[in-house]
């Protein structure tokens, strides 16, 4: 398991919280080289001209019955190949994608249906992963209750018990608000030159894991275009260090979302030391959501993606856009081992072309962070170039209404 060493910094006081900085950072450490991927140099530069490239796999599935999504997604795993070896004997962490709330609905129907992973995808998935030799599987997200265990899953329908019984009592369920249970935060660096951030601060399961999962959605999203396997990382980053609900200092029982630090960017986060680089636009999500994606991503590089599109919506990403959100079926599961690849085969099933320019569709608000994250080396995002397993493109293709477009202020 990957492991990390503490940092220090000149004491400081943090205002109105009777904490010392230097008490404050006795409670982080520092992840080192171990996330830096080998396709980025450590200045930034391109290793070698070909980005990395793996095969992604989709395959039918139109219903959310528990058997039919277990077959299904064991296919699609031996489509992409490797996945046994990468998990055998390893401490796997998932992050799903289950957003900030449970209490919500769209048009009536449960969120699983429309916004959020649905557990019978993430039971699939945990229970096959333990089959093929995991030593533990944590299924996390930062989630707006004080609970840090398994009780604020079960709004979204995750049955700890249920799970437990599947997965041979090898599960945990992680609310990652906050540090939680350690005592202190990961601080890990992001490869070469940032974007908008040159390090993150978060909850050290994050960081203390052999394998990283992104379980997410097939979801539209307005200022990032598609919210997919990549941007499921915008839920790492803590409430309690980057949430809306922040005073003047860093706060364990926050709940707060990150409108502030990471969309609007109009103030910074209380992490130990600096790490945005200052470069962001006030109020322009459109740039700045794409960037901190790619800089979540190359942090933390993730190992497999898996996408639940047996149903989901279009045009916005949540009951928050109103009117504008629609349900659709796409009938669809899918997964592959590089991320900006299976983001980009994605993309081009939900009709839309993976390297589109900036503000166009589907990135009609801002930039194509699927093209900017080739460019860092971190994957292929080129549809002719990418390889895809399963049923193959044209016979999965399910084409989605675009976001809107934001009028000019």
């Amino acid at each position: 398991m990957r492991t990390t060493q503490s940092l220090t910094t000149p004491d400081k006081r943090c205002s109105s919280s009777g904490l010392t900085r230097r008490a404050f950072l006795k409670n982080v450490t520092l992840a080192t080289g171990a996330f830096t991927t080998p396709s980025v140099a450590l200045s930034g530069q391109p290793l070698s001209v070909t980005p990395p490239r793996s095969l992604t796999s989709v395959r039918l599935c139109k219903r959310y019955d528990y058997p039919l999504v277990r077959r299904t997604l064991a296919k699609i795993l031996d489509d992409v190949g490797g996945i046994r070896s990468l998990v055998r004997r390893k401490f796997v962490t998932i992050k799903t994608n289950l957003v900030n709330t449970s209490a919500e609905s769209v048009g009536g129907l449960p969120l699983s249906l429309t916004v959020t992973t649905h557990p019978n995808v993430a039971l699939s998935l945990g229970s096959l992963l333990i089959d093929y030799g995991a030593r533990r599987v944590t299924f996390c997200d930062q989630l707006p209750f004080h609970e840090l265990g398994p009780e604020p899953f079960a709004g979204y329908g995750f049955d700890f018990q249920l799970f437990s019984q599947e997965m041979e009592g090898r599960v945990r369920f992680v609310n990652t608000r906050n540090r939680g249970q350690h005592g202190k935060y990961s601080f890990v660096r992001v490869p070469g030159e940032g974007e908008l951030a040159t390090a993150w601060e978060v909850n050290q399961i994050y960081a203390e894991r052999d394998v990283l999962i992104s379980l997410t959605k097939l979801k539209s999203h307005v200022s990032a275009g598609v919210s997919l396997g990549m941007k499921n990382l915008f839920g790492v980053p803590p409430s309690s260090l980057y949430g809306d609900d922040l005073e003047d200092h860093p706060d364990e029982n926050a709940v707060g979302y990150r409108n502030g630090t990471m969309h609007r960017c109009d103030r910074e986060p209380y992490t130990s030391t600096g790490t945005f680089t200052g470069r962001s636009v006030t109020g322009d999500h459109g740039f700045n959501v794409p960037r901190f994606i790619v800089d979540l991503n190359a942090a933390f590089p993730i190992d497999l993606v898996v996408i639940d599109g047996v149903s989901a919506i279009q045009t916005a990403e949540g009951w928050w856009n109103g009117s504008m959100v629609s349900v659709c079926s796409p009938g669809l599961l899918i997964a592959g081992s590089n991320a900006v690849c299976t983001d980009a085969v994605a993309t081009a099933l939900m009709g839309f072309d993976p390297n589109a320019p900036d503000r166009t569709h589907p990135f009609a608000n801002g930039t194509n962070y699927l093209a900017m994250a080739r460019r860092k080396g971190l994957g292929e995002n080129r549809i002719a170039e990418l390889e895809i397993g399963g049923v193959g493109l044209e016979r999965a293709r399910f084409e989605y209404m675009p976001t809107f477009q934001r009028a000019n202020l």
